[in-house]
């Protein structure tokens, strides 16, 4: 998978909404040439605005810092469903995982360690104190 710059990300999930402008410009000069003028200062003014607000919003959530907090190696939670090779669901705190574990099945109520996350699903491993 490639690495992407937090800046590289921002901008490749803002050009999509930002191609709106010309199509919404061309749309004006078909349809209703003499509002060119003012739709284009508009629409330009707009998606600044729109790109400024976003980016405050969202450009913190694309550094490696903020999904730290997704890291779950090594939390414990507790087993809700019988969890196995296939399937399986535990809660960590107040959030539900599909988990998966290689050594047989987990009864409801172990004790679970994370041994690591891929995606939105778990492996884990039985607890020791």
């Amino acid at each position: 998978m490639v690495k992407l710059s937090p800046t590289a990300k921002f901008i490749l999930i803002t050009i999509d909404e930002l191609v709106l402008v010309p199509i919404a410009l061309v749309l004006v000069w078909l349809f209703a040439p003499e509002y060119l003028l003012p739709v284009f200062v508009i629409t330009i003014i707009g998606a600044a605005i729109f790109v400024v607000i976003k980016y405050y919003i969202v450009y913190p959530t694309l550094t490696d810092e903020y999904h730290r907090m997704y890291e779950l190696e090594g939390m414990i939670g507790r087993v809700i469903e019988p969890v196995s090779r296939e399937s399986g669901k535990i809660k960590v705190g107040s959030e539900i995982w599909d988990a998966r574990y290689d050594e047989g099945e987990l009864p409801v109520g172990t004790e679970v360690e994370i041994v690591s996350r891929e995606s939105m699903r778990v492996q884990v491993k039985p607890h020791s104190r």
